[in-house]
């Protein structure tokens, strides 16, 4: 019988040996654009509800899904994550958890992650609270950017491979406003990361796809369950960059109160790449 310390060793030089097939964008299913059904800002909060309070799914695990699949994104973006630099911008909502659920994992795959975060610790909402808490005992840096200087933040951001925006979601209503909009400032700034927007760059209209100035200006953005009809416009087309449709496990049954047919949307895969 092998003693454990061998068993260890050979699974250690094994894995050492294994190597992840080439990770891309290029290489996810696709969809397209016309074959896509949308919802509205409105369609969607009514599918949350009916998947929580009707079939009984809770938001953290969706949540838990969700962050998964932005952490899948950015491997396909950067191609591997061993060492990579990733940063996450963070709101008080959904948004920002989802954020940090994709930090968590990006941590597990080798990468060295951060977090800045607009608002103290104990402005975040349950769900974003609990990431929070995890990754701060996981020994992550967690920054309240209220206490740090503009030059601080674009330094650090600057040096990173890759930015989520986890600051606004589908729900934010009007421009982006004071710490979220300096932050979206700042990231836009810089020129060296490629910045992965949650579900749709924050400060973009959800139906409309009007960016004002404040908006983020994505390199990809991951939609999580259908896509918003402001992602497909021509409007949004400069700050959604490319377009990725993520499952995060919302049931079609949730949609169909709105009159909405989800049924085959995942059929090919469970992270899509939409294309016009």
């Amino acid at each position: 019988m092998r003693s454990a310390s061998t068993s260890a060793a050979s699974i250690s030089s094994r894995s050492s040996c294994a190597r992840r097939a080439d990770v891309s964008l290029a290489a996810l299913p696709t969809i397209a654009a016309r074959d896509v059904p949308v919802a509205t800002a409105a369609q969607m909060s009514a599918a949350d509800r009916v998947a929580s309070e009707t079939l009984g799914l809770t938001l953290e695990a969706l949540m838990e899904n969700a962050g998964r699949q932005i952490a899948v994104t950015t491997r396909a973006l950067l191609g591997e994550t061993d060492g990579q630099l990733v940063t996450a911008l963070v709101g008080t909502g959904n948004n920002g958890g989802d954020a940090l659920a994709a930090l968590r994992h990006l941590l597990g795959w080798a990468a060295e992650v951060d977090a800045y975060v607009a608002a103290p610790p104990d402005r975040l909402r349950p769900l974003a609270r609990r990431q929070y808490d995890v990754l701060a005992r996981l020994g992550v840096p967690l920054y309240d950017t209220t206490t740090l200087k503009d030059s601080f933040i674009a330094h650090r951001v600057r040096g990173r491979h890759a930015v989520l925006d986890g600051l606004l979601g589908y729900s934010a209503s009007g421009p982006p406003r004071g710490e979220v909009a300096r932050l979206i400032q700042l990231a836009n700034a810089q020129s060296g990361p490629k910045v992965i927007a949650i579900d749709l760059p924050s400060g973009l209209d959800p139906d409309s796809g009007q960016a004002p100035a404040a908006a983020i200006r994505a390199d990809v953005t991951v939609t999580l369950g259908l896509p918003k009809p402001g992602l497909l416009t021509e409007a949004a087309r400069d700050a959604v960059g490319a377009l990725l449709l993520a499952d995060i496990g919302m049931p079609a049954k949730a949609y169909e109160n709105a009159g909405i047919d989800a049924r085959l949307v995942f059929a090919n895969g469970d992270l899509l790449r939409v294309i016009s």
